[in-house]
């Protein structure tokens, strides 16, 4: 009969270490993936006239948010079933482990791993919050895989992906509107995607960070003193780019607004001036 072993004397679910070869091949088939992904989905996204400088940029930002979406729609139905798998997790999500949620963070690893490197090639010096996120990021998770411990949190921290899809979602609806669509259905599903995407953000970007620190605070007896700086230093981090992301959301959706309104001033004033057969004196 096996003895189970407890990582430590208050733990729920017994430690049950996984191999950390499979972070290396879990983790490589998802940076395949990505990169295959990658070439196979370029020709949506480009524009024409590529001697153009900035057309090659924005073929770049749109292929690289096109992949962010892609990675953050899959990600978040695994999300949902890795929880509908293991609700048993929610009683103790800092000794629980299993295969498949292991897995899922592999694949959340090499994405990161990739887009790190994607912008590394292609990007300007505005990625840089980015590239400091996805350091931060990857080196939570391996830390995590490594030790096959904190795996539930782990999870918490990715639900974050729930919001990406509205986030990216937004910027391609923008980009790749559906060309059979009326005006009205356009503006309905980018309400939705709107009111989804600022509800997602408090709940998931601000609301995750909270919680996290407030465990991180509840349960610090569970947890080696380097590793609990490391973990409060890694979510204070996260934190901070929120907000900052929500700054910048809140600033474009205003900007945005304002344009719109001195667009139609404008063309109002055209109409009045040019028009004087349909607009008598």
């Amino acid at each position: 009969m096996n003895t189970l072993f407890y990582f430590h004397e208050t733990d729920t679910f017994p430690y049950r270490p996984i191999n950390p070869i499979w972070i290396i091949i879990y983790t490589t088939l998802s940076f395949i993936f990505f990169l295959i992904i990658d070439q196979t989905t370029k020709s949506i996204s480009k524009i024409k006239d590529q001697n153009n400088r900035n057309n090659n940029n924005n073929n770049w930002l749109r292929q690289n948010t096109l992949l962010s979406f892609i990675h953050s729609s899959i990600c978040s139905i695994l999300i949902i079933i890795a929880i509908l798998r293991a609700p048993e997790m929610f009683d103790d999500p800092l000794s629980h482990i299993n295969f498949f949620n292991y897995t899922l963070i592999c694949f959340s690893v090499g994405y990161f791993f990739w887009d790190f490197f994607d912008c590394l090639q292609n990007s300007t010096s505005s990625t840089f919050a980015i590239l400091i996120h996805h350091i931060t990021v990857i080196t939570f998770f391996l830390h995590v895989l490594i030790r096959t411990r904190n795996i539930g949190y782990g999870l918490y921290a990715l639900s974050l992906e729930i919001n990406s899809v509205f986030l990216h979602a937004r910027r391609l609806l923008r980009w790749y509107s559906p060309i059979s669509s009326s005006n009205n259905s356009k503006k309905i599903l980018k309400l939705y995607i709107d009111i989804g995407n600022y509800i997602t953000f408090i709940l998931f970007r601000f609301g995750v960070v909270i919680i996290g620190l407030r465990l991180l605070y509840i349960q610090r007896n569970r947890l080696d003193p380097i590793v609990h700086i490391f973990t409060v230093m890694c979510v204070s981090s996260i934190g901070i780019l929120n907000i900052v992301l929500f700054y910048r959301l809140v600033k474009n959706q205003i900007s945005r607004k304002f344009e719109r309104k001195k667009d139609k001033l404008i063309e109002d004033n055209v109409m009045m001036i040019d028009n004087h057969v349909i607009l008598p004196s």
